[in-house]
């Protein structure tokens, strides 16, 4: 016996801009209790929704990515099969590359050549999904460990690298809207300067935060360039130009210390700068020793030319004290003092 149906219908409009919905393909569950399907999200209050996108293909469709608008759900006369209508519209990929696409067109260049630490890049995470009971209930996916779970992190998000791990797998960082709570130096906050690099961020009119406490593990093929400015244009570069500026790397790795809590070490950079500082002494007290010895040999100079001037007086039979203010007499009278 049927017990759960799927319809999957695309949201089409004509020339006159009216919206109607084609059955591009369906999935039908016999004694199945409940099967997992796309998840509209739960906007928090006065947040928009955020887009959810799905993979399905379809017979006959040269297409594969959807935008998720709505799912329903009916009971036919209150009976079983439950059928359940998932409306969805076609996003455009044409323009996306992934980092493993990138890699697999230029095999002379290596995963090291594009990503460093505090490369940004784009993940697509997935979507939470939910279920689809035969009652025609809809709950959460929470027994479902084998797929993301709610509160883990999810959809397609900016994110920073911290580590190339290998050629297939690297570590990152995600990057929220969201501020950090007070005293939490697991997150810090990216630059204007940062931001300004990439069109869709410098104009969101929100902060981003990278929230080093939520590390991650993920496939090249999740990883893709953010939208940028480059030759003279916007677009994916995958050459993956944009990355934090040295001040937010020395930020990253505090607060990476801070994430696996190792606040307790001297950060290495704090290392590095006190090194730098005592380098920048010594080498002030070196200059310094150099204009004393200048000065000692100075004095030692007008020294000597004194005790020959009292010699030099003594012998013309002279006033040595008298001697010395006359000259500064004559020093006034020509303007030299």
């Amino acid at each position: 016996m049927q017990t759960i149906i799927i319809r999957y219908l695309e949201s089409v409009v004509d020339g006159e801009g009216k919206i109607s919905h084609v059955l591009v393909g369906a999935e039908s569950y016999e004694g199945i209790k409940e099967a997992l399907i796309p998840a509209m999200p739960r906007p928090k209050p006065g947040k928009v929704p955020h887009p959810v996108f799905l993979t399905k293909c379809f017979a006959d469709i040269d297409h594969h990515v959807w935008r998720l608008e709505n799912v329903t759900a009916e009971l036919t006369d209150g009976q079983p099969p439950a059928v359940y209508h998932v409306y969805i519209k076609r996003h455009d990929i044409s323009k996306e590359e992934f980092l493993y696409q990138t890699l697999k067109k230029n095999p002379a260049t290596t995963i090291s050549k594009l990503l460093r630490q505090g490369t940004l890049v784009e993940v697509d995470y997935g979507f939470v999904q939910q279920t689809a009971r035969s009652t025609a209930e809809l709950k959460t996916n929470k027994r479902y460990m084998d797929t993301l779970l709610d509160a883990e992190m999810h959809k397609r998000r900016l994110a920073v690298v911290v580590k190339v791990i290998s050629k297939n797998l690297i570590q990152v960082a995600p990057i929220t809207s969201q501020s950090a709570a007070d005293g939490d130096r697991t997150i810090f906050k990216l630059e204007q300067d940062t931001l300004d690099k990439m069109p869709r961020y410098k104009h969101s009119g929100k902060d981003s935060h990278v929230i080093c406490s939520m590390l991650e593990s993920v496939s090249i093929q999740r990883v893709l360039p953010p939208t940028s400015y480059f030759k003279n244009t916007t677009g994916r570069n995958p050459n993956y130009g944009v990355a934090l500026s040295r001040g937010e790397i020395r930020t990253l790795k505090e607060s990476l210390v801070h994430a696996v809590g190792a606040s307790d070490y001297v950060p290495f950079n704090e290392v590095v700068l006190e090194r730098k500082s005592v380098q920048e002494r010594d080498a002030s007290i070196v200059q310094l020793n150099e204009q004393l010895a200048a000065a000692q040999a100075k004095v030692d100079e007008l020294m000597a030319i004194e005790r020959m001037a009292k010699r030099w007086t003594e012998e013309m039979g002279r006033n040595f004290a008298e001697e010395v203010e006359f000259q500064h007499d004559l020093d006034r009278e020509d303007g030299l003092k």
